[in-house]
């Protein structure tokens, strides 16, 4: 990997870039390549002055004609003489989505290219050839943003001029492909909260823990799929139970106490904002509902009222009837929880107990983003809410009625009939 000086180099020269960025917006594709691109060349090692090393404008014997004109690489790092990595630089602010195929014809026609970069200046989506040699991958296998707070720098410095390594960049991408696979299957087999173990799941169970010693016919997996399912949940409900208190107690090799049956994960949780203050309090005495949080409710309902959401209907999960819709709400030791008809389908949390008090809403960043009060920012995500904003109490609510009545018909429409 790079020296702690190039580190601390690569990690001022990004500071810059992501000051500079909204300076760069609007000024087209040529300031987007000087002013943010090129920058972050110099700061992983290229020498951005020397043609032979990085070449704007990189013409080669591939390029396709349009019309009369040749087509040619935006930026091109040369190593050894030979190009190595391209770059499609797009103006800052363009959406990226639709310009893959331009970066795929430069990287499939020059076998020594290894690295192809899709860029805007501000996000970096990085290509190679895991599947098929000089034939890039449809997917990047990482993207990054330069304005994201928690920038993975030790990631960046696998592509400083010092570490480069086709070989190597090709099997860090591999892994990282193999890893979002191996994630998705294991998040889709585990997540039991709308569907049933797969065939599959309770078949390959039932075989490793040599629990059947028959024929695992599909009559013997439906019988054995419902005791699967609630094993699943016990396990997986102690893995996070004991997460939790993990934080709750420190990291150590000491046993975490038991929960009581009756208790839930989200009972046990605990909210990490402020924790030094909670310690003491509301989350070592229990639960205990507040005035403030009662009154939270009653104005929440009201909203979903005047929204005309309490007209409306949905699928219980468990009956599977159709129901009117209710506002309610479940106290934890963490927060204040308001939702549709089940815990489940909650769309606002309320935290008055820490240091910093805040209103969550279960929204998209995007979603929410649009509908804040002019001057307001978005809180840092946690892990009990990714969209929070600052209040004081129950009085602030009105003033983000808009996010909290859309984070109750997301709810509503998605459980509707």
């Amino acid at each position: 990997m790079s020296s702690p000086m190039s580190m601390e180099r690569m990690k001022a020269s990004l500071e810059q870039i992501r000051n500079r960025a909204p300076m760069v917006a609007g000024r087209g594709e040529e300031a987007t390549k000087q002013a943010l691109v090129l920058p972050l060349l110099d700061a992983l090692g290229y020498d951005i002055w020397h043609p032979s090393e990085v070449s704007p404008e990189y013409d080669a014997d591939f390029a396709i004609r349009k019309g009369s004109q040749k087509e040619k690489v935006d930026l091109a790092v040369l190593l050894g003489g030979k190009p190595r990595i391209f770059f499609e630089v797009k103006a800052a602010g363009t959406a990226l989505d639709a310009h893959h195929g331009q970066l795929s014809r430069y990287f499939n026609a020059v076998p020594d290219v290894s690295l192809g970069v899709l860029t805007n200046g501000v996000e970096y989506r990085f290509f190679t050839d895991t599947g098929e040699p000089n034939l890039m991958d449809q997917r990047p296998f990482i993207t990054i943003n330069v304005e994201s707070m928690d920038l993975p720098y030790e990631v960046l410095a696998r592509f400083h001029r010092a570490n480069f390594s086709p070989e190597i960049i090709r099997d860090y991408a591999s892994d990282l492909i193999f890893t979002s696979q191996l994630i998705t299957f294991i998040r889709d087999e585990l997540d039991l909260r709308a569907r049933e173990p797969s065939d599959a799941l309770v078949r390959w169970i039932l075989t490793s823990a040599a629990l059947y010693d028959g024929r695992l016919t599909g009559g013997v997996v439906e019988r054995f799929r419902p005791l699967v399912k609630s094993a699943l949940q016990v396990v997986l409900k102690d893995i996070v139970r004991r997460s939790v208190l993990a934080i709750d107690h420190g990291v150590t090799s000491e046993p975490v106490p038991e929960a009581a049956p009756e208790q839930s994960v989200e009972d046990l949780a605990f909210e990490t904002d402020g924790s030094e203050e909670r310690s003491g309090g509301r989350a070592a005495k229990g639960i205990v509902t507040t005035p403030e949080e009662v009154e939270s409710l009653g104005i929440v309902q009201r909203m979903a009222e005047r929204a005309g959401l309490l007209g409306r209907t949905v699928i219980d999960g468990a009956s599977r009837k159709v129901v009117p819709v209710v506002v309610e709400a479940k106290d934890t030791t963490v927060y204040y929880g308001i939702y549709v008809n089940k815990p489940a389908y909650w769309g606002v949390r309320l935290n008055y107990d820490g240091r910093q008090k805040w209103l969550g809403v279960n929204l998209e960043p995007s979603v929410a983003a649009a509908l804040l009060p002019v001057g307001v920012a978005l809180m840092a995500p946690s892990s009990f809410s990714q969209v929070r904003v600052s209040i004081e109490g129950p009085g602030d609510l009105s003033r983000y009625e808009a996010l909290i009545v859309a984070a109750l018909r997301k709810q509503v429409d998605e459980h509707q009939r």
